[in-house]
């Protein structure tokens, strides 16, 4: 099943911080449509780790994951919202620091709260304007719909 605007919409509402507007969106949907917005906002959280944590074709430092995962935590207001372990090793993952193994006992619901935490911290680093943020949310659209064709 293709990504819907209505997903793209959803998502776009998390990343601009519309959070009643996220909320309202993520309510109208079923669980298959749920589980596809899911999909999308993994693959955004990859785009956003790619184009955060990956420069002249090579992964960034731990160094600069870890501080970037600290500064999320200290965002947060309640760092303990956020493990900081399980949020390092999700980005080298994404970065293929890690293989995909690695992450073999973080369990799916704390590995998809944790990408939905890391990747608003993401993309608001980028410091998108409206344009390059419907170009990501595109970019993650095709990740998506190519991941299930």
């Amino acid at each position: 099943m293709p990504v819907t605007d209505h997903q793209i919409a959803t998502l776009r509402a998390q990343l601009t911080g519309r959070i009643d507007e996220h909320r309202r969106l993520l309510s109208q949907m079923d669980i298959a449509t749920a589980n596809q917005y899911l999909s999308l906002a993994t693959a955004a959280f990859f785009e956003a780790a790619l184009r955060r944590f990956v420069r002249d074709g090579s992964p960034v430092d731990d160094a600069e994951i870890i501080e970037f995962v600290t500064s999320v935590r200290l965002r947060l207001g309640d760092p303990g919202d956020l493990d900081a372990q399980t949020a390092e090793t999700l980005i080298k993952i994404a970065v293929e620091k890690l293989p995909v193994e690695a992450q073999n006992g973080i369990s799916a619901d704390a590995a998809n709260g944790t990408r939905i935490i890391l990747l608003s911290g993401m993309v608001g680093d980028l410091d998108l304007t409206p344009d390059q943020l419907e170009e990501f949310l595109n970019a993650a659209r095709r990740m998506t719909d190519t991941a299930f064709a």
